[in-house]
């Protein structure tokens, strides 16, 4: 019996499933779970969490950039993030767009949990379950920020 991993109709690529995505995310975020609580305890939450933000996203897109659309997390996962349209190597336009995206509902939700407004922190949750639920759903299996930087996730073997 065989599984279909399903194949990008555009790329001709395989398309990566929402196990080996949410996989290689969660890999990623417990290797920079230690610089953010160190941050974060030297510096409070809100500096050190913004100051992580940007510590996570220079990991990502030199991640991204210098191993071929692979973090140390789609290397485990065995995914690369690829161009959505030509299924060549992603562009650094592309890795920070990406990765600016992907947290935007984090700094949202930085800045409704300093100014003690619920109602962002509320719409900063809902955008991350749709965006971690929407390749679930989705044909080409993005999320919003696939979609916004023009990126899918393949197998890579």
């Amino acid at each position: 019996m065989t599984i279909d991993i399903g194949t990008d109709k555009v790329t001709g690529k395989p398309l990566a499933n929402w196990g080996q995505r949410v996989g290689a995310t969660l890999i990623d975020f417990l290797i920079m779970l230690i610089p953010e609580v160190v941050l974060r305890d030297v510096l409070g939450d809100a500096i050190g969490s913004s100051i992580y933000l940007v510590v996570f996203g220079i990991y990502l897109v030199t991640q991204w950039n210098l191993f071929d659309g692979r973090t140390i997390g789609n290397r485990v996962a065995k995914t690369q993030v690829l161009d959505a349209t030509s299924g060549a190597s992603i562009t650094n336009k592309q890795a920070f767009n990406r990765y600016l995206y992907l947290e935007l509902y984090a700094i949202v939700d930085l800045y409704g949990a300093v100014e003690g407004v619920r109602l962002v922190v509320l719409f900063a949750g809902v955008y991350g379950v749709v965006n971690v639920l929407l390749p679930l759903f989705d044909q080409r299996r993005q999320t919003l920020h696939d979609k916004f930087a023009r990126t899918i996730v393949v197998v890579k073997n």
